[in-house]
């Protein structure tokens, strides 16, 4: 896997503000630990030194008491073979070298000075011996009495002492650089798997919703923060997607309601139109039929009296519309009164029945409705008309029902309504008639009565075969003078 270093990012901000500090202060201990260390290290090749000396100063001495040069040689040459040693001198008591060992020997001024400082004892220092740095231990030797009989000195190159210092710092250093990489690549690689990776499929989820996937979800895993990070994320787009879905049918809802404003709008125009329009024809109407009936009484023949009746035919249909035209177009509000459905039903049938036309009836129960009578005789009218022009040799039956609500109903068995034409029944000037036969008010005006009377107007099929008109009232609770009949309800 390869690790990207990108400034400013989680990895950096981990590396640099965290890693690095740490590593810092660590580097810091590593060089206070080195020093303590070197200075033990120092003091151990400086014992060392000594500890060589020691070794040697008896048969030293002894040899030196009996002059036996052969000795003294062999016993300093054996320091050589115990550790790394740079030169071995013997003195006699006055300064006199008696035996050296080594690349350059220190001088007579030098082995006095020594001679001085060896009075009180074993001592050590570093110095240059014809120009060489070194580190030489002064070893007193005494015979049997206790007088001075000579010095011995062990020297070894200052750069060798320095030389391991240098080589153990370079040691710890080299570990320090090795643990810092691991402890460098480890965190990398535990952010990459622990963080990197969660955050990075995140932001892969953030890109998907940004490129249009309004349903997609970030997957909550990883760390408690990513997890909680993720969660709020999706509550975030589910409230979004929520707050969308509103607007959206506040925004069907507004154009809905602006296209019912304009239609009202429309209406009202259409139906002030159709008033005066209607008011205009009524009297020219009224003159065309009445000359036509008198010209039927004065002329006898067959083919004049055809004619005629069709003229007055015509008359009286464009008079029908006329009148549809002019109650569509009156603004008239509902008297309601307390009214006895039998007696509305039985009135309405009438009419039709003086027209000619055959309605079948099918009682129902006893039952009373507040509503106004002129009005809700013209809706039955109506319905009855629509239902025998759909079914010219019948059956049309007008009825009514009384459960939870009152239903009076209209039913043929005409060839029914489509489904797609329901929807558009109601509209004023709407028609499924050919053209001539129909006004596309009627049913208008009805949806406009029961809105009036706060009821409603339902279509469904009929089981004689055609299609089933129903008038939806609410039953109230009715006063005692509202049982008294009232002069509205029995005109």
């Amino acid at each position: 896997m390869r690790l990207k270093f990108t400034p400013g990012s989680l990895r950096s901000v981990l590396l640099l503000q965290v890693a690095l500090p740490l590593l810092l202060m660590l580097a810091v201990i590593l060089a206070a630990t080195l020093s303590v260390v070197g200075h033990f290290a120092e003091e151990r090749l400086q014992r060392d030194l000594s500890l060589v000396a020691r070794a040697i100063r008896l048969p030293v001495t002894e040899a030196l008491q009996r002059d036996d040069i052969a000795q003294l040689q062999n016993s300093l040459a054996s320091i050589f073979d115990i550790t790394e040693v740079y030169g071995a001198y013997l003195f006699d008591a006055d300064g006199q070298r008696l035996i050296s060992f080594g690349a350059v020997s220190p001088t007579r001024r030098q082995a006095d000075e020594a001679m001085k400082m060896t009075v009180d004892g074993e001592f050590a220092q570093y110095e240059s011996i014809r120009g060489r740095d070194v580190y030489s231990f002064f070893l007193p030797l005494f015979d049997r009495l206790g007088q001075p009989s000579g010095l011995l000195q062990v020297t070894r190159l200052r750069r060798d002492i320095e030389a391991e210092l240098k080589q153990l710092k370079r040691r710890s250093w080299g570990g320090f650089a090795l643990a810092s990489l691991l402890i460098l690549g480890a965190l990398s690689l535990t952010h990459q798997r622990a963080i990197g990776q969660p955050l990075q499929r995140l932001l892969d989820s953030i890109r998907k919703v940004e490129s249009g996937e309004r349903q997609h979800r970030a997957t909550e895993d990883g760390p408690r923060e990513v997890i909680r990070l993720a969660s709020e994320l999706n509550q975030m787009l589910d409230a979004i997607q929520h707050a969308e879905n509103k607007a959206r049918e506040q925004q069907k809802e507004q154009e809905r309601l602006s296209g019912q404003l304009r239609e009202a709008e429309t209406l009202a125009a259409l139906g002030q139109l159709s008033a005066g329009v209607a008011h205009e024809l009524g009297a020219p109407l009224s003159v065309v039929d009445g000359r036509a009936r008198r010209l039927l009484r004065r002329h006898t023949q067959a083919q004049d009296v055809s004619e005629l009746e069709d003229i007055r035919h015509q008359a009286q249909r464009m008079t029908a519309i006329v009148e549809q035209l002019l109650s569509y177009g009156r603004s008239v509000r509902a008297q309601p009164h307390s009214l006895d459905v039998a007696a509305l039903i039985a009135r309405a049938r009438k009419q039709l029945q003086d027209e000619g036309l055959q309605i079948q009836l099918k009682e129902g129960p006893t039952c009373r409705i507040r509503g106004d009578a002129l009005m809700l005789e013209q809706a039955l009218i109506n319905l009855m008309r629509n239902a025998c022009q759909a079914c010219p040799d019948g059956p049309v039956t007008l009825g009514w029902q009384c459960e939870d609500g009152v239903v009076l109903y209209v039913e043929d068995a005409g060839p029914g309504i489509p489904p797609e034409q329901i929807e558009h029944l109601f509209r004023p000037f709407y028609t499924t008639k050919a053209p001539g036969e129909g006004s596309g008010l009627g049913l208008a005006i009805v949806k406009r009565i029961m809105r009036e009377h706060h009821g409603h107007v339902e279509i469904h099929n009929s089981h004689l075969g055609g299609a089933r008109f129903e008038l939806h009232f609410t039953i109230r609770e009715e006063s005692a003078d509202e049982n008294q009949p009232a002069s509205g309800a029995s005109a």
